[in-house]
């Protein structure tokens, strides 16, 4: 009676489908899991390239005077390498571009534009972002 028990179980099709939908899903769903994070870290790295070149310009525009510009953006450098840049694998080297449109830089009304990019160091995708600040006009210069 027993054996009657067990080949029974044995030629039944309970859990089958379960199974089946396993063994035939499981290699559909590790491409697109793969393809998620790739998008995931495109859209991380650039939110992180404006974000880096927002912060740069407005440390640029709010300086003193033009010799603390460099001092600012070396500090915020660091934050970001810190917080973000380490945390998302992105290149702590990133190149920053900096452009005014008036001489001297700081010259009230003037817009300083910034042009950073930023390199993953996990997947080697690259991002670019500009930011345009205006000196504000009642600055003394």
């Amino acid at each position: 009676m027993k054996t009657n028990k067990l080949s029974k179980l044995l030629r039944g099709e309970e859990g089958s489908a379960i199974i089946e939908f396993v063994i035939y899903a499981l290699p559909l769903f590790v491409p697109l899991i793969i393809y998620l994070t790739s998008i995931n870290q495109s859209a991380q790295i650039q939110y992180e390239a404006r974000n880096f070149a927002r912060q740069i310009a407005r440390a640029y525009v709010t300086s003193p005077s033009q010799e603390f510009t460099g001092a600012r953006i070396l500090a915020v450098k660091e934050v970001f390498m810190t917080k973000s840049f380490a945390t998302n694998r992105i290149d702590p080297n990133p190149k920053i571009e900096i452009y005014c449109s008036l001489s001297p830089c700081l010259t009230p009304t003037g817009k300083v534009s910034v042009t950073v990019n930023l390199t993953s160091i996990f997947s080697g995708t690259s991002a670019s972002a500009t930011a345009i600040q205006t000196v504000d006009a009642w600055r003394s210069s």
